[in-house]
């Protein structure tokens, strides 16, 4: 598997990237105010990811996806590895990922990486999507915040 930034008039991977974003408005503004990369196993896309500079030595995640027919094989788990030595090699010392209240197999995958939940952004999906969203059969509301911290050494 091959990680890079997605090229310069290169279209966005929007059918992946809408695994992770329920409107392309949301995606268009995280594309916009962040980098894309992408993933390919043989020249063609199956994952990718946006990453967005928040503080001084702080980046968050804004979006990442995985081909479905590729999810559950590891390759998420490459995609942070590989966001955690970017990151480190440009001298962050934090990520950030924010996932739905009720994506529990998506909290369960960071906690698993070394994230911890440290903030829970009350009624982000309300607010600032037209539509209601859905979950397991239940409207999200609310945003989590996880984070680990770069400095220390993990196991993750």
């Amino acid at each position: 598997m091959k990680i890079r930034p997605l090229r310069k008039n290169e279209q966005a991977p929007y059918d992946l990237l809408l695994l992770s974003d329920d409107t392309r408005e949301s995606i268009d503004k995280n594309i916009h105010n962040g980098e894309v990369f992408v993933a390919e196993i043989a020249e063609k896309i199956i994952a990718a990811f946006i990453l967005k500079a928040e503080e001084e030595y702080t980046v968050e995640i804004k979006n990442i996806a995985v081909m479905e027919g590729l999810q559950g094989n590891g390759v998420g788990t490459m995609l942070l590895g590989y966001i955690k030595e970017i990151a480190g090699i440009r001298g962050l010392n934090k990520l950030l990922v924010g996932t739905c209240d009720q994506c529990f197999k998506e909290m369960e995958f960071y906690k698993k990486s070394g994230f911890e939940i440290f903030n829970v952004r009350k009624n982000f999906f309300v607010d600032n999507y037209k539509d209601p969203i859905y979950e397991n059969g239940i409207q999200i509301r609310d945003m989590v915040m996880l984070s680990v911290d770069l400095a220390k050494k993990s196991s993750a």
